[in-house]
């Protein structure tokens, strides 16, 4: 998924269905019932464990679905690109449609237009065993309010903006019921011909104020999933790296603090193993002017075969959030404490769950 800097950069400042869950079968343990702080583990479901350990035409299906992922932000636009230079008799229509992706209401209403038969689409089981998706949660979530969940790290093309969140079949659904979490994502993506409307369609908002507001305003459960690093994170992606972006993006927690609304700092564990970033000093240079420009990054990356990405289980770890005081006109001070906290609490998250999840990750996080 695409995503932005808009919402979390600011130093001061048709919905066919919900999170009601996925009749996929799950398996769920808690690691310890004695200790009231053992996290709540939501397995991979016994189908796609079984799809990832098959070979054969399995194996080439599951890695065909996971590389048209990787190759969706291009190939769509360029389809649309070269069906209005080969079919003259489809201009029209086209330029009709690429205006209405232009002006298409869905893209900041703070709802977008999620199709659950999108999320549900058996495509989605090939992709799920090509990145089994374990979530863990620190403690369960009240469904009656709305929440802004920190998502780290971006990675290089934030997979688990598509496989956790955008899928049911990740199980995030069962984990977290009656939540319908939205991912926020670069306002002009998803007014991309096609590639928005798939994102629209997993239930990806704009990630203007405005989209995010309108989103927590609606309560009951309705959250949003905002990748605090943006496209300047994916630039310190690398296996084995966890550089997270995270230092000056104080304007997520204002927009926490004036909602009302908890802060829950949840770290992806697989997403920087997924594809390899080629780094050169001159090149490093040249990403950054263009990413300061144009406000997304485009980083040089291969993965097993060309675009084929690694792969690579994901666990998404959800953290006990950080409650703050509605404020519609919350201080410096303010932000700055409730900014402090939450990159603690997403520190304390990481050392917890580092040592089972990502062994061979860096020790400790960079906060740059």
């Amino acid at each position: 998924m695409v995503t932005t800097d808009t919402a979390a950069n600011s130093s001061s400042s048709n919905n066919n269905g919900g999170g009601s869950g996925s009749n996929r079968n799950h398996d769920t343990h808690i690691t310890d019932t004695t200790d009231k702080d053992a996290p709540l583990v939501f397995e991979p479901s016994k189908r796609v464990l079984q799809l990832s350990q098959k070979g054969g035409m399995t194996m080439v299906a599951r890695t065909l679905a996971a590389s048209l992922f990787t190759a969706l932000v291009l190939l769509l636009p360029l389809l649309i690109l070269y069906t209005f230079l080969a079919l003259p008799l489809l201009r029209i229509p086209l330029a009709i449609y690429i205006a209405f992706c232009y002006l298409d209401p869905a893209v900041d209403n703070g709802t977008g237009r999620r199709l659950q038969w999108v999320r549900s689409l058996p495509l989605w089981q090939y992709v799920n065993a090509y990145f089994p998706v374990r979530i863990v949660l620190e403690e369960k979530l009240d469904a009656s309010k709305s929440y802004i969940f920190g998502v780290s790290p971006h990675g290089i093309l934030c997979f688990s903006g598509q496989v956790v969140i955008g899928s049911m079949e990740s199980g995030l659904d069962r984990a977290m019921p009656g939540i319908t979490l939205h991912p926020a994502a670069l306002h002009h993506a998803l007014t991309l011909p096609l590639f928005g409307a798939y994102l629209l369609a997993i239930g990806s908002i704009s990630s203007s104020r405005r989209s995010i507001r309108r989103c927590l305003a609606r309560g009951k459960g309705h959250s949003v999933g905002i990748v605090i690093g943006g496209a300047k994170e994916s630039l310190h992606t690398n296996r084995g790296s966890r550089r997270l972006v995270l230092k000056n993006r104080r304007g997520f927690v204002r927009e926490a603090i004036m909602a009302g609304a908890p802060l829950v700092p949840t770290f992806v564990f697989g997403e920087n193993d997924i594809f390899r970033q080629v780094e050169h000093p001159w090149l490093r240079r040249l990403q950054t002017w263009m990413q300061s420009k144009m406000m997304f990054a485009l980083p040089v990356f291969y993965g097993r075969f060309g675009l084929v990405p690694w792969q690579t289980p994901l666990t998404a770890v959800f953290g006990r959030p950080v409650y703050v005081e509605k404020n519609p006109e919350p201080s410096y001070d303010e932000i700055d404490r409730v900014h402090r906290e939450y990159i603690d609490r997403l520190q304390r998250l990481y050392a917890r769950f580092k040592p089972v999840y990502d062994p061979e990750g860096d020790d400790t996080l960079v906060i740059v």
